[in-house]
C-alpha cells in the first residue's frame, strides 16, 4: 500500500514537472519576404480561404471562386502577375472614376471593395491600405485592377 502511495507521488511529480520548454514558434515569414512558393501556398492556404467568404457574403456567385478569380491568365502562364488585364479595368482617372461610381451597380462593387477587400488584403499582405485622402502607398484598387486610359 505503501509503494503504491509512493508510485503515485512519483508519477504527480513527474507529470507536475514536466519537461523542458518548448521552443517558441517561429515569427510567421512576411509575405514580402516569401518565395515564390511559399507565396503559392500562403495564397492558396490563407489567401484563398479567408477572400472566398468575403466574396460569397457579398455574392453567393462566388462560391465556385479560385485563383483564376483574381489571377486570370497568371494561373496558366505560372506567374500569378497582378494587376490581372482578366478583371474589369476601373477608370484611369479621378474624375472617370465619379462618374463611374453615379451607376448604383458600380457603387455598390466599389464600397465593397474599399470597405471589404482592399482592408483584408491589405491586413493578409501586413501592408497598409491606401489612404485616398493622403495618398499615402499601400493596398489599393491598382494592385489587382488594370485602369482604362481616358482620352484627352
Amino acid at each position: 500500500m505503501n509503494c503504491k502511495r509512493i508510485s503515485m507521488a512519483v508519477c504527480l511529480f513527474v507529470v507536475a514537472c514536466g519537461g523542458e520548454d518548448p521552443e517558441p514558434a517561429a515569427e510567421p515569414t512576411a509575405y514580402k519576404d516569401m518565395s515564390f512558393a511559399e507565396r503559392v501556398v500562403f495564397m492558396n492556404d490563407v489567401v484563398m480561404p479567408e477572400m472566398k467568404e468575403v466574396f460569397v457574403a457579398f455574392d453567393a456567385k462566388f462560391e465556385a471562386m479560385d485563383c483564376t478569380t483574381c489571377h486570370g491568365q497568371g494561373v496558366t502562364d505560372g506567374t500569378y502577375a497582378m494587376p490581372s488585364a482578366q478583371i474589369a479595368p476601373l477608370p484611369g482617372t479621378e474624375e472617370a472614376f465619379l462618374e463611374y461610381v453615379k451607376d448604383p451597380e458600380a457603387a455598390r462593387w466599389s464600397q465593397f471593395m474599399f470597405d471589404e477587400v482592399m482592408t483584408r488584403m491589405a491586413a493578409l499582405l501586413q501592408v497598409p491600405t491606401y489612404n485616398p485622402e493622403t495618398h499615402a502607398e499601400g493596398f489599393s484598387c491598382s494592385n489587382c485592377h488594370t485602369h482604362t486610359v481616358e482620352a484627352p
